[in-house]
């Protein structure tokens, strides 16, 4: 498969106060692993609607506190996992994708990704488990200089946290 049409949204994350300086950062992601990087990977996880990305966040630990945060997307190659014939060609199945990831660096999910980040994908698009009809997007390269993805997070008012909370 090679990367296919540019993928263009408005996309929502919520932000743990931790990193509310850094929105864009894939840190946590990098430091834990993902359903969709292995540790040491960096990544951008969103959501299509803040619904869906308010459940990812939670997971059902509703007293969390986070950062709704709006982000414009441009120029991503991503791939729809949400397509059964793209699963297929894959060799994925629809269990591969809830499995347990935390941690680890070589569930299916993981080791797909690597391979689409050799292949040119910037990151796909897929099915929330948490939110029912949510979509989520997951983005492994952004804002690096090339002409390529672009993140912008949408500040109308200018109320971003810029610098790091003290602990």
């Amino acid at each position: 498969m090679s990367p296919g049409a540019s993928f263009s949204a408005r996309t929502f994350r919520v932000v743990p106060p931790k990193w509310a300086h850094d929105p864009l950062s894939g840190e946590g992601a990098r430091r834990h692993g993902g359903r969709f990087n292995p540790l040491g990977q960096s990544a951008f996880y969103s959501a299509l609607d803040p619904h869906t990305a308010y459940a990812e966040y939670t997971q059902n630990l509703f007293d969390r506190p986070g950062l709704l945060c709006a982000f414009d997307v441009s120029s991503a190659r991503v791939l729809d996992l949400r397509l059964p014939d793209t699963l297929a060609a894959l060799q994925l199945h629809e269990d591969d994708l809830g499995a347990r990831w935390f941690g680890l660096s070589d569930t299916p999910t993981q080791l797909l990704a690597s391979r689409l980040v050799e292949q040119g994908f910037d990151g796909l698009l897929y099915a929330s488990l948490q939110h029912q009809n949510g979509i989520n997007l997951v983005l492994w390269r952004w804002n690096q200089g090339r002409a390529g993805v672009r993140i912008t997070l949408v500040d109308r008012l200018g109320e971003a946290v810029t610098k790091p909370l003290q602990a």
